[in-house]
């Protein structure tokens, strides 16, 4: 059946009107209706138009200037708590610092949304550095009700994904020891350098 006929006859055989059809209905029923002879084409379509990718309710895309205030407002929730404690006292502060980091010319940031809320951020930007093409993590985060149930490692795999696609051969970034925040990198594959140190002067 051609997809041409499939949605005549869907929309034929529909006692729905239109608008309380589209309301109720989703992208995967439309899809496994017209695929129905080839469920294994929905499985396979991973990837929309703009490059995100779809995994069950879960939507992974690179940043847009709109996504800020969201991102600046999770940002200050999950390192105001713990256990990072910062003190993040205002909203505007946050988003200062955000924006800050995405305009930098060679700033690169990914998403994993869950229908239009924003629940993981990861924002970065790439160094053309000796080893190769190098993607280092300015700032990665988790809503706090969902950090620990899988969609930081997601987020990682996609990310990992589409920077070896891009030509990568590093990924790098900064955090605190002996939190969870070090653990989970160590689960997903990063390890610790013992050849360099952070080193900070107070001025």
């Amino acid at each position: 059946m051609s997809i041409k006929t499939s949605i005549r006859e869907h929309f034929t055989n529909n006692h729905l009107n239109l608008i309380n059809h589209f309301e109720n209905a989703s992208f995967k029923n439309h899809w496994d209706y017209f695929f129905q002879d080839n469920p294994e084409l929905y499985s396979n379509q991973n990837y929309f138009e703009d490059g995100s990718k779809l995994k069950g309710d879960l939507v992974f895309r690179r940043f847009n200037w709109k996504d800020l205030d969201e991102c600046a407002a999770l940002f200050k929730k999950v390192f105001s708590a713990d256990p990072w404690f910062d003190e993040w006292v205002s909203l505007d502060q946050s988003r200062k610092y955000l924006k800050e980091l995405i305009q930098n010319p060679v700033f690169e940031g990914f998403l994993m949304c869950e229908g239009s809320k924003i629940v993981a951020v990861c924002l970065g930007h790439r160094r053309s550095w000796w080893m190769g093409k190098e993607f280092f993590v300015d700032e990665f985060f988790v809503e706090n009700g969902r950090q620990g149930n899988g969609i930081g490692t997601k987020t990682v795999d996609y990310l990992v994904e589409i920077l070896r696609e891009d030509g990568y051969t590093r990924l790098t970034l900064l955090t605190n020891k002996n939190i969870p925040a070090e653990t989970f990198y160590l689960k997903n594959g990063f390890y610790n350098n013992e050849k360099r140190t952070v080193m900070v002067k107070t001025i």
